[in-house]
């Protein structure tokens, strides 16, 4: 689907100087959208590393999967943090952040 966009008149002129307006503006919105959604997983992944750190330096999956399947360790992070399905939960949302920004990185970058 395309869609029209309006362009203020005083950067037509210059923008012609560098070739067809339509192309420089859509390298441009392309090039914000890269740089936007990669500032986007750096905060999701120094999010992540916060969690990481503070479950003794194990990924989302990997933590999420020992507090399911071995009591003994569940039962370690309770008794260390109460409030641990709540770091969870956050953790769980920033990983998946960084799967979906990074697919639709992977999106732009592949059409390009």
């Amino acid at each position: 689907m395309m869609e029209t966009i309006a362009l203020a008149e005083r950067y037509i002129g210059t923008l012609q100087a560098f070739g067809k307006v339509d192309e420089l503006v859509n390298q441009a919105v392309e090039q914000y959208l890269i740089d936007r959604i990669i500032e986007r997983v750096r905060l999701a992944r120094s999010k992540v590393a916060e969690y990481e750190r503070a479950y003794n330096d194990q990924d989302y999956a990997t933590f999420s999967r020992r507090v399911q399947l071995d009591e003994e360790y569940y039962e370690e992070v309770q008794q260390a943090n109460s409030l641990w399905e709540q770091d969870m939960l956050v953790w769980e949302y920033w990983s998946q952040e960084i799967d979906e920004w990074t697919s639709k990185l992977n999106d732009i970058l592949s059409a390009s």
